[in-house]
């Protein structure tokens, strides 16, 4: 009898590398760093340059506290991360969005990649 269960892939969350990652950022314009072989662009701006960027057509939204988008500077993403997330918060804000990215380079789609950053998210920092 044959087996035809459909292998569905696994991904990899590297959760403890993220949360050392993020010990270790440095909260400041322009910085780049690298999680799980995902290249990331830190952009940490106000509310009137992100309005700019989506009037030019640089990024399509910009009403959340943090976005990604792919990257017009590396090989990797832009996150933009608004200026006026507390430092407390922003730890929690930026894993979320590190690894929704990476999930999304590993082929998950965007919907599948925000479902699982979500249970990862609330199992270290709780629930929002």
């Amino acid at each position: 009898m044959k087996n035809n269960i459909e292998h569905k892939p696994q991904p990899e969350i590297k959760t403890n590398e993220l949360l050392t990652l993020l010990d270790t950022i440095q909260w400041e314009q322009g910085y780049e760093f690298t999680f799980n072989k995902t290249n990331f662009f830190l952009d940490i701006t106000d509310a009137e340059t992100l309005q700019k960027a989506k009037e030019e057509g640089r990024i399509e939204k910009c009403g959340l506290p943090a976005e990604y988008f792919r990257s017009t500077y590396i090989n990797g993403y832009d996150i933009y991360l608004h200026d006026t997330i507390p430092l407390s918060d922003r730890k929690r804000v930026l894993f979320h969005e590190i690894l929704e990215a990476n999930l999304q380079d590993q082929g998950f789609t965007y919907t599948q990649a925000h479902n699982i950053t979500i249970k990862e998210e609330e199992k270290k920092f709780g629930k929002r």
